[in-house]
């Protein structure tokens, strides 16, 4: 229990203004644990939490959710009480609270011509890691609070510069505004599923990530793999 509580009260601070949700008095309790994780769907129906640090977590008693739409693949945030049966093959045996989906989208491949497509407006990356299947990225912009006005992030290879002799896959994390004024500071957490630069990552050391960000520019920020 020591291992997973320190991790899940990490997680918590770190991420604990990305949603509106998170304030909701009505998921906080002494009992209450927050993680995050990637839903693992078996035998379609069925699924499981695969948690950032490697355990797995059984949803027994899904009440509480029973409406929520099931996706394989899909990064979400996940508040939970620990039941006392143990289940073999899980370190973990839970009631759900609440699940509070993490936007998770493709990473691109994308050749000079098609940039301006996506944007490159100035945004911030407070923490970027790995998880098995993702690369996680908590970001910070600026916006007009106008549910109207909604931004785009994508995470891409830009197929026109050729690094193939470094030891790092070089990304871009690019922001489109959509010309939104920026009135106000805001802090959310995207995923980009690893798939599509699996092959390529295999053969490097890690990863590159260039981003044009808020007061410094361009900056680049490197991921070592997880070993």
């Amino acid at each position: 229990m020591k291992k997973i509580t320190s991790t899940l009260v990490y997680l918590l601070l770190g991420t604990f203004s990305l949603q509106s949700c998170l304030n909701d008095s009505a998921y906080t309790s002494e009992d209450l644990l927050f993680a995050i994780g990637t839903i693992r769907v078996i035998e379609q129906q069925d699924y499981y939490f695969e948690l950032d640090e490697g355990s797995l977590l059984y949803p027994s008693d899904t009440v509480s959710v029973h409406n929520y739409p099931i996706k394989d693949n899909q990064r979400a945030f996940v508040y939970f009480s620990l039941l006392e049966e143990k289940l073999p093959d899980y370190n973990y045996n839970a009631k759900i609270e609440h699940i509070e989906d993490i936007l998770t989208k493709d990473i691109y491949y994308m050749n000079m011509e098609d940039l301006d497509s996506i944007g490159n407006d100035r945004i911030d990356v407070d923490n970027i890691w790995l998880s098995q299947d993702h690369i996680n990225i908590v970001y910070k912009f600026y916006h007009s609070n106008n549910p109207q006005k909604a931004h785009m992030l994508n995470l891409i290879v830009n197929e026109s510069i050729s690094t193939t002799e470094d030891e790092y896959l070089h990304l871009e994390f690019h922001h489109n505004a959509y010309n939104d004024t920026p009135l106000q500071g805001g802090t959310g957490i995207v995923s980009f599923k690893l798939n599509n630069i699996r092959q390529q990552l295999n053969k490097k050391k890690g990863l590159s990530i260039y981003v044009n960000t808020l007061y410094d520019g361009i900056k680049t920020f490197t991921i070592e793999k997880n070993h």
